[in-house]
C-alpha cells in the first residue's frame, strides 16, 4: 500500500509541475497575473483542436455536471481520459464551488473547471478531455475568467485538462496507471463498458501473445462490444502479437459487422449488436 501511495504522490506531482509550467509560458506571452483576473487575449481557449473530436458521440454536460454522474470519479479511471462538450453557460447558470488551478479534485463541476482552465468559454462552451489523476496533497485557488477557485486541502483523486501542450507530460504521469490486460479479456470485462460511455476512449496495456490459438473476434474496423481487446488489437493493426498500447473507442451500434482475415487473425460476421468498439491512435 505505501508503494501505491508513492506512486500515486509522483504521478500527481509530474502532472501539477507540467501544468503549472505550461500555464507560467502562457501568463509570460499575455502578461496575465494568474491570481488577479484575465485578458482579452484570453477570452478564447488556446491549444483545443476541435477537430479532433469530429465523428465521436461526446456527451453534452450539464454546467455544474461532476464525473460521478458518468461512473468516472474512481480510482480504477486513474490514468483514463473522459471527453464531453460544454454548453454555452446560461444566465441562470450558478457556478458550484470549484477548488484549485489547473489542477482540480476530481468530484468538482467539470465545466466550471474547464472555463477557469481555459479550456472552453463561457459564450461557446465547447469541446474538452480531462485526465483522472492521482489527487495532490493540496489545493490553491485562484480568479480566472471571471471565475474564482478556493484552497483546499488533498483528496484521493483530481483531474486535469489535456491540450496539445501538456499532452506529453499527460501521458507519462498515467503511464504507471495503464490497465495491463491478459490476452484473452474481452472489452466487457474491462470495467469500462458502461452504456453511458459511449464515445469515450480507454487505453490498455497488451503482453505478448501466448502460443496456440486465440479466442474468435467479430467485425472489421468496428468490432462487437465484447471483443477480445488484444486480439482485436492486431486485426485492426494497431500492435502486433508482441503487445502493446491500445486505444478503445466506445461507438455506436451497427445493424451488421463483416469479418476478414487481417494480420494473421480471422474474424468473423455479426448480425450486430447495441455497441461496437474502434481501435484509434491516440486518446487525446
Amino acid at each position: 500500500m505505501r508503494t501505491r501511495n508513492l506512486k500515486l504522490i509522483a504521478a500527481a506531482s509530474i502532472a501539477s509541475a507540467c501544468l503549472t509550467g505550461t500555464a507560467a509560458a502562457q501568463n509570460a506571452t499575455t502578461g496575465q497575473n494568474t491570481t488577479t483576473g484575465t485578458t482579452a487575449a484570453q477570452e478564447a481557449p488556446s491549444g483545443i483542436d476541435t477537430a479532433r473530436y469530429d465523428g465521436r458521440n461526446l456527451p453534452e454536460l450539464g454546467w455544474n455536471d461532476t464525473l460521478k454522474r458518468y461512473n468516472f470519479d474512481n480510482d480504477k479511471f486513474i490514468g483514463q481520459r473522459f471527453s464531453a462538450t460544454c454548453p454555452p453557460r446560461n444566465i441562470r447558470d450558478k457556478n458550484d464551488d470549484l477548488y484549485g488551478s489547473d489542477v482540480y479534485p476530481s468530484d468538482n463541476p467539470i465545466c466550471v473547471a474547464a472555463l477557469h482552465a481555459g479550456k472552453i468559454t463561457a459564450a461557446d462552451g465547447g469541446p474538452f478531455t480531462l485526465q483522472v489523476n492521482p489527487g495532490l496533497e493540496s489545493y490553491t485557488g485562484s480568479s480566472r475568467n471571471e471565475v474564482d477557485s478556493a484552497n483546499l486541502p488533498g483528496t484521493k483523486r483530481s483531474m486535469v485538462f489535456l491540450d496539445a501542450a501538456n499532452t506529453a507530460a499527460a501521458d507519462e504521469a498515467r503511464a504507471p496507471y495503464i490497465p495491463r490486460v491478459k490476452w484473452d479479456m474481452k472489452f466487457t470485462k474491462s470495467g469500462f463498458a458502461y452504456k453511458k460511455l459511449r464515445g469515450q476512449r480507454f487505453t490498455f496495456n497488451c503482453p505478448a501473445a501466448p502460443s496456440g490459438r486465440l479466442r474468435a473476434i467479430t467485425g472489421t474496423d468496428s468490432y462487437t462490444l465484447n471483443a477480445v481487446i488484444c486480439v482485436a488489437a492486431v486485426h485492426a493493426g494497431k500492435i502486433t502479437k508482441d503487445g502493446g498500447l491500445v486505444h478503445i473507442q466506445m461507438d455506436e451500434g451497427k445493424s451488421k459487422l463483416v469479418g476478414s482475415i487481417r494480420n494473421d487473425i480471422e474474424s468473423g460476421n455479426g448480425s450486430g449488436s447495441s455497441g461496437t468498439v474502434s481501435y484509434v491512435d491516440a486518446t487525446f
